[in-house]
This record gives structure tokens, sequence and C-alpha cells, in this order.
């Protein structure tokens, strides 16, 4: 390890420590009295589709908007796993192809792949979707907290990544 590696964890590691100290807070106020879940860590508990939990820290809900937001992520699992399943069937028969005896049919892979892509583009606008009715959940000064803790969370990050810099390109990443 090299002394600048050395040096980017001795100080990232009380940053770290100092962000989640100043965030258990915030969680904890999200959701009073519950606890976090038992495999939340440094990546967070992740949603239907792999998306980000919906609201920052320090937004409580009323039970409506609970329910409101149990609704939409129940729908949009369901939607998203019909999606990867007809993902998952797209895939198969692209490797089934690929690995065939003799000539490629290289128009068939071509609509496989088409098809693919298709897929990808209405999850994206699922997500969106998902995420617009997430927002219209809100109050208005819901959202005007949201913004402002999102804010400070950016600004956390900037500190963070003007303190540890970034690893040269051509060099080895840094250990953990």
């Amino acid at each position: 390890m090299t002394s600048m590696t050395a040096f980017r964890l001795f100080a990232f590691l009380p940053v770290a420590a100092s962000v989640g100290l100043l965030a258990a807070p915030l969680l904890a106020q999200a959701y009073p009295g519950q606890p976090a879940p038992p495999h939340a860590g440094m990546h967070g508990d992740h949603g239907p589709g792999d998306m980000p939990p919906p609201f920052p820290p320090g937004i409580t809900l009323t039970d409506a908007q609970k329910a409101q937001v149990h609704t939409i992520f129940k729908q949009a699992h369901e939607d998203m796993k019909a999606q990867h399943e007809k993902l998952k069937a797209l895939r198969d028969k692209i490797r089934t192809e690929l690995s065939a005896e003799g000539d490629l049919n290289r128009s068939l892979l071509t609509d496989l792949t088409r098809q693919e892509s298709e897929l990808h583009t209405q999850e994206a606008q699922a997500r969106l979707a998902t995420q617009e009715k997430l927002h219209d959940v809100l109050t208005p000064d819901q959202r005007r907290q949201a913004n402002a803790t999102m804010e400070k969370i950016r600004s956390l990050h900037e500190q963070l990544d003007a303190i540890m810099g970034h690893p040269p390109e051509d060099g080895p990443p840094p250990a953990p």
C-alpha cells in the first residue's frame, strides 16, 4: 500500500464515522419506533427494481402516506418482476442462439437484442413513473424538507471527495 493510499484510508475512516454519526439521528427520525432493517448497510436497503429508498432521512410520513407508498412499491415490484421474467427469457433465447452449432442467425439475434433494449427502456420508464407517484405522495413542506436534506447529503459527498481525492486512473484502486 502506498503512503498516499494509506493516507486516504486513514483520512476516510474518521470522516465516514462522522457521517454515520450524523446520519443516524436522521434515519431514526424518518421511521420513529422502527428498527433499521438487519441487512441495511453502507449501500442502503433498496426497494423494487433496486431503487433507492423513496425519501431522504428525516421525512416523517403519515399513516395514509405510508399506505400509499406501500401500494406504489407493491405494484412496482409486481411490474418489475414481470419485466425481469421477460428479460430472462430473451437472454436465454440469445444464449441458446449463440451456442447453436453452425452459422448464427444474425437477423434473429438482432431482433432479440432489439427486444431486450425495448424492455430496458420500458423498465426505465416504469421506474420514473414510480418515482413520480412517490413525489406526489409528499406535501410541499415535505418536499422542501427532502430537498434541503438531499442538498446537505450532496455537500457531505463533495466534502468527502475533496478530502479523499480521486485515485490515479492508471494505478491500482486503493485498498479497502
